[in-house]
């Protein structure tokens, strides 16, 4: 996954979500935001980690329920793609 893809890839749904607030009350928004922060990103993230072969595919689980920062680990390489 390219770094370009990588940003459209987590930053697409922002407006839907922003847009979709407009629309329905507070409580399905707030669970809109929480899937996105709790499944969506851990996922893209650790996609992304796998793709760059820093993270292999056993362990997927960290980046949702062992380490929910365990992304921090590799910050530079997930958002400015350094090695």
């Amino acid at each position: 996954m390219k770094l370009l893809t990588y940003y459209l890839v987590i930053l697409l749904p922002m407006p839907l979500l922003y847009w979709v607030a407009k629309l329905i009350d507070a409580p399905t928004f707030c669970v809109g935001l929480a899937i996105y922060v709790i499944l969506y990103r851990p996922f893209v993230d650790s996609l992304r980690l796998i793709d760059l072969g820093l993270l292999k595919k056993q362990g997927l689980w960290k980046m949702f329920l062992g380490m929910p920062y365990y992304h921090l680990k590799y910050f530079k390489e997930l958002y400015f793609g350094i090695r």
